[in-house]
């Protein structure tokens, strides 16, 4: 009935970052690190899986104490390993979150380096610590898309990526929050009133499920795909607030991240055809419509020659025990083989 204890293998451990350092919004650059070993106490040679947190979570957030009964991601992939139906293997998680609530993974200027913090410290500081074999990276959510992303930026980093919910197919999944968004900044008199609302009285979140979220969401969104890099910490919506107008060329630099657009170009099935193991999961009545997301993704990698699993689960976005499940057994096992 109650999540087993994970004992002195789990730690969260302080990182000094120098990539963070200085970004636009002055953001810490010191972060925390979680990270569990496998049930034998032995990371030598075992497989690294890089857990990257959903928008709102951080590393941390995956190995704190889940609600009554249930179980954290940790506490999760733990299980599967003392039941056997895992191999073992170490997993640790950073925290990537930002002044506006997540992160994406990627290396911007109004936010900072991201994408160069988890493969550029986080990775090396595991491999010094534990002395791992194969590495795996895969997240939940945006960190979905981030594991995708690293994926794409630097092949051959990692031998199998994983993606839970992430958000694939940007049309599906980002569109539908924008009129909403636009009323938020409407109400408050726009994205700087809204957020200036937001840091002074937190409760104006009422959640993902909320407008509010919408709103929020779409500015962390912005801020990844379309910075002012002549403007550091300043970026472009692709809407006029005002007027809800859309603007394709803005909308045309977000759709040069998504994981569908990359893999359907030469450089982008490239970059994936050496994995071991490509899996894209999600959830059949997804919030976000990411079910729908990871079968175009799926469908595209497929015509790409990319070898990919594709599997599907009941239940929503936030359902993501069994996503994780399938995810943390088939990576282990591509990357112990």
């Amino acid at each position: 009935m109650f999540p087993a204890s994970l004992g002195d293998r789990a730690e969260v451990v302080d990182h000094e970052s120098s990539v963070l350092v200085g970004n636009p919004p002055g953001d810490p650059s010191r972060r925390q690190v979680a990270a569990l070993r496998p049930p034998s106490g032995r990371s030598e040679g075992r497989p690294l899986l890089v857990l990257l947190a959903g928008f709102g979570g951080a590393g941390v957030s995956e190995i704190s104490r889940a609600a009554p009964f249930e179980s954290n991601l940790f506490q999760l992939f733990d299980h599967l390993q003392r039941s056997g139906a895992c191999g073992e293997a170490t997993l640790v998680s950073p925290d990537c979150t930002t002044a506006l609530g997540g992160s994406q993974y990627v290396n911007t200027s109004a936010l900072g380096r991201y994408a160069d913090y988890v493969v550029d410290e986080i990775v090396p500081w595991a491999m010094e610590r534990f002395s791992p074999g194969r590495i795996g990276i895969l997240g939940q959510s945006s960190g979905g898309f981030g594991a995708l992303h690293l994926a794409f930026e630097h092949p051959g980093r990692f031998e199998a990526v994983g993606s839970s919910a992430g958000d694939l197919g940007f049309e599906h999944c980002y569109l539908p929050d924008f009129p909403k968004a636009c009323r938020v900044y409407q109400s408050h008199g726009g994205p700087e009133a809204f957020l200036a609302k937001l840091y002074e009285e937190p409760g104006t979140l009422k959640g993902p499920h909320h407008s509010t979220g919408s709103a929020l969401i779409t500015l962390a969104e912005a801020a990844n795909y379309s910075p002012l890099d002549s403007d550091p910490g300043a970026f472009e919506l692709p809407f006029e607030w005002e007027t809800a107008e859309f603007l394709p060329s803005v909308w045309q630099r977000w759709k040069r991240f998504d994981p569908v657009a990359r893999v359907a170009t030469p450089d982008g099935a490239a970059a994936l055809r050496g994995l071991r193991h490509l899996e894209i999961t999600g959830s059949t009545d997804d919030e976000w419509g990411l079910d729908q997301g990871a079968r175009w993704f799926a469908a595209e990698a497929r015509r790409q020659g990319l070898p990919v699993v594709h599997r599907e689960f009941p239940g929503g976005h936030f359902d993501r025990g069994p996503r994780f499940a399938s995810l943390f057994t088939d990576l282990v096992a591509a990357l112990g083989t």
